[in-house]
């Protein structure tokens, strides 16, 4: 389930936030893709129909990469210790 959250009204820029809980059986796939600016990049793409309507793209590009490197390193601990 995704919750958005829109920080203000008024006519200065404005963001959300959107919070995704994935779950074992979301379908998830990576692909090539040109990125908004035009560079290349790679797109983990969650699709919506598998969702209820709830699906999204994150384009990532290499400048991304030790966070991402970061962030499977971390997964991979919390499975070896889940797996003691």
């Amino acid at each position: 389930m995704n919750k958005t959250t829109q920080i203000s009204e008024s006519n200065h820029k404005t963001w959300t936030d959107t919070h995704y809980a994935l779950t074992p059986d979301d379908w998830l796939f990576s692909a090539k893709a040109t990125c908004e600016d035009g560079q290349e990049g790679i797109a983990l793409n969650c699709p919506g129909y598998s969702r209820d309507g709830y699906g999204f793209v994150i384009n990532f590009k290499v400048e991304h990469l030790d966070v991402l490197q970061s962030l499977v390193a971390d997964l991979k601990a919390l499975k070896a210790q889940n797996n003691l």
